[in-house]
């Protein structure tokens, strides 16, 4: 367990954060392109004082294990993420276009649910795991 920490907070906040594709398409079905977007919404987060501890992109929807600090509701954070990664994935591949050619990716909605003693950090790792098993 590390403390993270800015310059007025301590703080050890995790969430599990899952969103899907919009119409839930199947659009990352490409194992290099879900390893693309995997890491572009790694380096979205590091930009934004955010990390992603473990991640899964499948060919219709996402799940993250994040740590984002205490000023960042999750809400903002998915919002970052979910918008910069639009953004990024538009100009990266043109072929969304002809797929989402209202220019959103991701679904409005979301799921969050924070880490804590019930639900560890550890199960929800291994539970982002099993999702890569399942394809």
């Amino acid at each position: 367990m590390s403390i993270r920490h800015t310059s007025h907070a301590r703080y050890d906040l995790w969430y599990h954060v899952a969103w899907a594709t919009k119409y839930r398409k199947q659009v990352f079905m490409d194992r290099k392109v879900q390893q693309e977007v995997k890491t572009l919404l790694r380096e979205i987060a590091a930009a934004y004082d955010m990390r992603v501890d473990k991640g899964e992109v499948l060919t219709d929807h996402v799940h993250l294990l994040l740590t984002a600090p205490p000023r960042l509701a999750p809400s903002r954070a998915v919002q970052i993420l979910k918008s910069v990664s639009t953004k990024k994935l538009f100009h990266q591949y043109r072929w969304l276009r002809k797929q989402y050619w209202g220019g959103e990716v991701w679904v409005q909605g979301y799921f969050v649910r924070s880490v804590g003693p019930s639900l560890t950090k550890e199960q929800i790792g291994r539970y982002i795991d099993e999702q890569a098993e399942e394809i």
